[in-house]
């Protein structure tokens, strides 16, 4: 199996950290950065810290990569997104902002939004966004869906009266046929969300894959999409509290194996019983909040999207998949979701797991 030689990164999750203040995150982001991690990957979740505060906080204090894993465009008004990802730009001395893109979760978007046209929506926000943070003049008529969704003035322009001063990069979190297409066309990369462990157990992955850079070829011959890679990680010397910690995620993310249309045999794969799954949804459907929902959720539904455990335990897990990972062309690996002690998990992935990954 080929060795992993890309980088490794971390992602923070909001709403699975809700007890540390934004202090804190700024200063376990220092840590990261400390313990030789390249870059921060910051999720976004309504109720919970808001993605664009969190980033501004640890730009001002720490010198790390930054990026959005994903922002959701139903969240935020798309002109409050360029100024802000501009003003950013200033505390980053330079450094690439990436801005990964995508719909939301399907358990909790949708409970306070209108998801509508998300392929599009993506789409637009990439194009209108890239376009204005690179100084350009742009017109809101060229962005129908965006004109209509924010009731932008279509007679209107919009150009940043200040200039951005660092490079963006812009990625995709899509995982269906269509935002895979339109990944390959529009953007300069990938990002294999927390649905990575299901999709390369069931054979999904290296499709989703070539679909993506198939469109990126038509597009460019020459283009070639940097891919990210989200694996869900829960870490601690505490076993029980390893195994609890990731039921809160789990309990929305799993609503995509649905999504994406998994057979009986994908769920016998995976060791997880369909109308367990089923369950869940209706959970959310009835309007039940990640927390109220995680009580459904098993250890077998932990482990088909996690690796989780102790630093022992999860050393062999994670060898195996960044193995399959350096095989499909990633070229950087974000820990995701960590564990329920940050500052454990940051400490046992940088000082007892990566080396073992080399």
């Amino acid at each position: 199996m080929a060795q992993f030689q890309g980088e490794f990164g971390l992602q923070f999750v909001t709403h699975l950290a809700n007890h540390y203040t934004l202090r804190d995150l700024v200063r376990l982001a220092r840590l990261a950065e400390q313990k030789g991690f390249a870059q921060i990957w910051v999720n976004d979740n309504v109720r919970y810290r808001g993605q664009l505060q969190v980033l501004t906080a640890i730009a001002a204090a720490v010198p790390i990569r930054l990026g959005t894993a994903v922002l959701v465009p139903y969240f935020h008004q798309v002109l409050d997104l360029a100024d802000s990802f501009a003003a950013i730009s200033e505390l980053c001395d330079g450094r690439e902002i990436s801005i990964g893109l995508a719909r939301g979760d399907l358990g909790q978007a949708p409970q306070h939004v209108e998801v509508i046209r998300p392929v599009a929506m993506v789409r637009e926000t990439a194009q209108f966004l890239r376009r204005v943070l690179a100084g350009e003049e742009v017109a809101y008529a060229e962005y129908p869906l965006l004109c209509d969704y924010y009731r932008l003035n279509p007679k209107g322009k919009f150009r940043l009266a200040f200039k951005a001063r660092s490079p963006f990069s812009f990625y995709s979190g899509g995982n269906g046929p269509q935002a895979l297409t339109m990944c390959g066309r529009t953007m300069d990369g990938v990002i294999s969300s927390g649905t990575f462990i299901p999709m390369l157990r069931t054979g999904r992955q290296a499709k989703m894959l070539a679909l993506a850079d198939a469109a990126a070829r038509e597009a460019s011959p020459g283009k070639r999409l940097r891919k990210i890679c989200e694996l869900n990680v829960s870490i601690s010397r505490d076993r029980a509290q390893a195994i609890e910690f990731p039921k809160r995620q789990a309990a929305h993310s799993v609503l995509q194996w649905e999504a994406r249309g998994f057979t009986k045999e994908d769920y016998n794969t995976l060791g997880v019983k369909r109308e367990q799954v089923l369950r869940l949804k209706e959970c959310f459907t009835s309007g039940a909040t990640v927390e109220e929902a995680a009580s459904f959720v098993t250890e077998d539904i932990v482990r088909a999207c996690y690796v989780a455990g102790r630093p022992d335990e999860v050393v062999e897990q994670i060898l195996s998949f960044i193995g399959a990972a350096a095989e499909l062309g990633y070229d950087h690996i974000a820990f995701a979701k960590l564990g329920p002690n940050y500052e454990e998990a940051i400490s046992l992935l940088a000082d007892e797991v990566v080396p073992a990954l080399r």
